[in-house]
């Protein structure tokens, strides 16, 4: 004979549907709130971007890196930044040391993109995507365009020297006096805040800061936290975005582009941003209005949450208003595709150079081939891989 279900457990069950009904109405209510301000409030991600300038000097746009859509953002922008009067790019992907030689590159009479591949080798030799390269030929195209006595557009590189040459084991790495040796202008963050202090606030000039989303925080100080013993190293308030916003404080803001954050456990592992909502919101938008940019403060979206990653912690009410001021969504992760590597970037003449910039001792061979590595750029851009689990929107 069958047993009768218990009460208390039935109890139970009708109380997480409850609750779970609760749940579900409150984020279709969150998901309403976010789609109605986008659509009144709708600007494409370039016009948003411009838009920023309006109350700002210094614009930071934090990418993921490697992806193709993003760089091709910043290609757009340039000739729009110009005609808005904004007449600078700064970029991480570039060093300042080299910057008589991108200035040459974009004013010449005819584009030398052996110049441009070689500048994007001298700052790092394992950044060989051409859409990152193809940012100087668009500057170079708009200034070929302007009368003779139009403010040309400058791209300035603001990377310190690297110099990895110095490390080929782990305990180098450990060395303080080698790590001297490979960073001789000094750490990467504090060099690029000074060329942005001294090549543009100084100048009263209003610049687009393109780098990496870490390099980019403001207000958001990075946490370090040590993930088994449960324990926050320090909130990191020295990355260039951060010396930058104590130095001219609002008038700098942080643009975040849409990707995948460090789960809670670490950043070895994904989550989608904002806890998904993001996503839900952006996704179900008509196609004409996928691609967006938006103010996080001031807007229903500076509430979400970030309860699954890394980023709360050492945040006990962490949202997304904390990590950035503005944002800007392109398409689902699970359509982003990896900039395109340049064939050849790295060949025969250039192998043994680029083994001696290789950061990673563990993988530093003098026996890699040219083959190992270009296959090592391809596996960085596959985003069909790397973000596999969001292949479900």
């Amino acid at each position: 004979m069958p047993k009768k279900f218990p009460l208390m457990a039935m109890i139970g069950l009708i109380c997480l549907m409850i609750i779970a009904t609760a749940c579900n109405k409150q984020e279709d209510g969150q998901k309403g709130e976010l789609a109605s301000y986008l659509s009144a409030n709708y600007q494409s991600p370039e016009e948003y971007l411009i838009s920023c300038f309006e109350d700002h000097d210094i614009v930071f746009i934090g990418e993921y890196h490697r992806i193709k859509h993003d760089a091709e953002l910043i290609q757009n922008l340039i000739p729009l930044l110009h005609q808005a009067g904004v007449y600078n790019l700064g970029m991480e992907f570039a060093n300042y040391a080299d910057q008589p030689m991108i200035d040459r590159l974009i004013t010449a009479n005819e584009y030398d993109e052996a110049l441009a591949r070689e500048i994007q080798f001298r700052q790092w030799p394992f950044w060989g995507f051409q859409e990152y390269v193809d940012i100087y030929r668009v500057a170079w195209e708009l200034n070929r365009s302007l009368p003779d006595d139009s403010t040309k557009f400058r791209v300035v590189g603001l990377n310190a020297v690297a110099d990895w040459s110095h490390v080929w084991t782990v305990e180098d790495r450990k060395n303080p006096e080698i790590m001297k040796k490979v960073w001789p202008d000094g750490n990467s963050d504090e060099h690029m805040a000074k060329v942005i202090s001294t090549e543009f606030i100084a100048n009263d000039q209003k610049a687009v800061i393109y780098c990496g989303i870490y390099h980019g925080f403001t207000r958001f100080h990075q946490p370090v936290y040590d993930v088994e013993a449960d324990s926050l190293i320090r909130l990191d308030d020295r990355r260039m975005g951060n010396r930058i916003y104590s130095e001219m404080g609002d008038r700098c803001m942080t643009v975040s582009l849409h990707t995948s954050w460090p789960s809670l456990s670490g950043h070895s592992e994904s989550v989608r941003p904002a806890d998904g909502a993001i996503d839900k919101v952006c996704s179900g938008l008509d196609p004409g209005r996928r691609r967006c940019g938006f103010d996080v403060i001031g807007s229903p979206f500076a509430s979400l949450s970030g309860e699954t990653s890394y980023w709360r912690h050492g945040y006990p009410e962490f949202t997304l208003a904390e990590y950035c001021d503005g944002y800007i969504y392109q398409m689902p992760l699970a359509d982003y595709e990896g900039c395109t590597v340049i064939e050849g970037f790295i060949n025969e003449s250039n192998r043994l150079a680029a083994i001696s910039q290789s950061a990673n001792p563990k993988t530093k061979d003098s026996s890699n081939t040219v083959e190992s590595m270009m296959e090592g750029m391809r596996a960085d851009t596959d985003f069909k891989r790397r973000f596999s689990q969001f292949g479900v929107k």
